[in-house]
């Protein structure tokens, strides 16, 4: 993300989300790492913390890194509904 120029940052309240994407004046995207999601409860710890973020900046999408899964979650809170991509990080680093 350096190397793109791109501005990060970490999220800590609650719970934590690993990356923070600033452009110009607000974040734009939020981005959680992890090896797999194969693990019921670390699929809930990395998705608990990513959609914490989403809330906080407002954000209606974010993207959970991987070493080879992919796929999507929406997830629906009341009136709104948030999307998360699955991506590994090679696909990710080619994008």
């Amino acid at each position: 993300m350096k190397r793109r120029n791109k501005e990060i940052y970490f999220h800590k309240a609650k719970y934590e989300c690993d990356f923070l994407v600033k452009k110009d004046l607000k974040i734009s995207q939020a981005i959680q790492v992890t090896k797999t999601l194969s693990d019921p409860e670390v699929k809930k710890r990395e998705i608990r913390g990513l959609l914490e973020a989403m809330n906080m900046y407002q954000l209606k999408e974010g993207t959970i890194l991987t070493i080879d899964e992919e796929g999507f979650e929406e997830i629906h809170e009341g009136e709104k509904s948030l999307r998360i991509e699955i991506i590994p990080v090679w696909k990710w680093f080619l994008s």
